[in-house]
């Protein structure tokens, strides 16, 4: 073993649903610090699959974020630092604080968003992070504040002032969507003045069908549920060209002041260089206990690992694979210490559920379908359970529960003012 500022028998990198959810199911054997040690670049980890609801005011930016270190406790060391690199002969990682040896690597890394092409990339705002859903919301509450101000009439406003375009008809590009029209209803209802600029929200996908990884029901429960909120949704129409006014699609050119890039995942630097065979998005393939070919010490699971299942084929980068594979690692990792026999990694399809606004969703759970308003309970349902905390489960619910009487984060007018309040 190479000489190391650090040393762990277990080394998991990313805290995100598999690494967290690893973590959380330790074997006695590796708990502990100086048994187990968690590499992220990060102090808080941001619930991801609700930031869109941040980006809108239906929650407030700390009902979604927790420490790091808290994940922790008791459990393993935390080094906040950043892997730049990895000797898989050595097993040793490089990062900002030094290298890190380890007997077992867990690369929970997760992936970050595509990104557009260069030559548009400067006019679209990326959608992932917390950061990126607390920039969106400054921007549409900074535009529609402009939109219905005192004496502003349209001739004023630039051309699509509260046009919003968004590039992507994945999971979240269609809830971000429903979203942002919900709460442009939301705001004309509550205005004191009509806005002198209409309020439109436009999704681009370039193929055929939203939500395309998905059985087709989704696609049209979402293209109808997108229609009643006054999405105007645009299949088989790419988006390759864009100024900073506008999306410019061939024959027209579509006037919007906020576009939004969602169009899918590709994973970081670190897991496209690992050897072996890569996707599109740079995922790479692992075997059937998700290690690694040729290091069966290495695991990459969630959104950084390619695994085929048997049953299931290519498994889709979402978070209900990632908190099925980071306990079964850990279970993984015990049979190892203890000599007993290791079955493959076995998928449970538990199915899925996307939002389609504050008061409806879709879903497929375990094969049963539906939609509406109970879908949308089941979303919830689901979120709040994997969220880190019970402060975050009651942090959450009563955001929602607020939304009615206090208003929207961000979005509320002090009395007798036009401005936005800060939140």
């Amino acid at each position: 073993m190479t000489d190391t500022a650090h040393h762990a028998r277990l080394v998991v990198v990313g805290a995100g649903f598999a690494g967290s959810s690893l973590l959380r199911n330790l074997p006695r054997a590796l708990r502990g610090p100086g048994a187990s040690l968690l590499v992220d670049r990060a102090e808080e980890y941001p619930f991801i699959p609700l930031v869109h609801e941040v980006a809108v005011g239906r929650i407030h930016p700390e009902s979604v974020c927790f420490p790091i270190a808290d994940l922790c406790e008791n459990r393993c060391g935390f080094l906040r630092a950043e892997v730049t690199g990895i000797d898989l002969e050595s097993r040793v990682l490089d990062t900002s604080a030094g290298e890190v040896g380890y007997e077992h690597l867990v690369l929970a890394a997760g992936s970050g968003p595509a990104r557009p092409p260069e030559n548009i990339a400067e006019h679209f705002q990326l959608f992932w992070t917390l950061e990126d859903a607390l920039l969106l919301r400054a921007s549409l509450a900074e535009a529609w504040h402009a939109a219905t101000a005192p004496a502003r009439s349209a001739g004023e406003l630039s051309s699509g002032a509260l046009t919003v375009a968004v590039v992507g008809g994945g999971a979240t590009g269609v809830e971000l969507a429903a979203e942002v029209a919900v709460l442009f209803e939301y705001l004309r209802k509550r205005a004191v003045r009509p806005p002198a600029a209409e309020p439109r929200v436009v999704l681009f996908e370039a193929t055929d069908r939203l939500l395309g990884w998905l059985n087709p029901y989704f696609h049209e429960v979402a293209l109808e549920e997108l229609g009643k909120l006054g999405v105007e949704v645009r299949l088989g129409t790419p988006v390759e060209a864009a100024d900073e006014a506008s999306v410019d699609l061939g024959e027209h050119r579509l006037p919007a002041a906020m576009k939004i890039w969602t169009t899918g995942i590709e994973t970081s630097p670190l897991i496209k260089n690992l050897p072996g065979e890569h996707d599109a998005t740079g995922r790479v393939a692992v075997d059937a206990h998700l290690t690694l070919p040729g290091y069966p010490e290495v695991y990459v699971p969630g959104d950084a690992g390619l695994y085929e299942d048997p049953r299931h084929g290519q498994l889709p980068p979402t978070a209900s694979v990632a908190v099925q594979q980071g306990p079964w690692i850990s279970r993984d990792l015990g049979r190892r210490m203890s000599g007993r026999s290791r079955p493959p990694f076995d998928y449970f399809d538990r199915g899925y559920i996307v939002s389609l606004g504050p008061e409806s969703a879709v879903a497929d759970a375990v094969g049963v379908r539906f939609r509406g308003p109970a879908a949308q309970a089941l979303y919830r349902s689901v979120f709040l359970y994997y969220l880190k905390r019970s402060r975050d489960r009651v942090l959450a619910t009563s955001d929602w529960a607020m939304e009615r009487t206090l208003g929207r984060v961000g979005f509320g007018r002090p009395r007798g003012t036009g401005k936005p309040q800060a939140g």
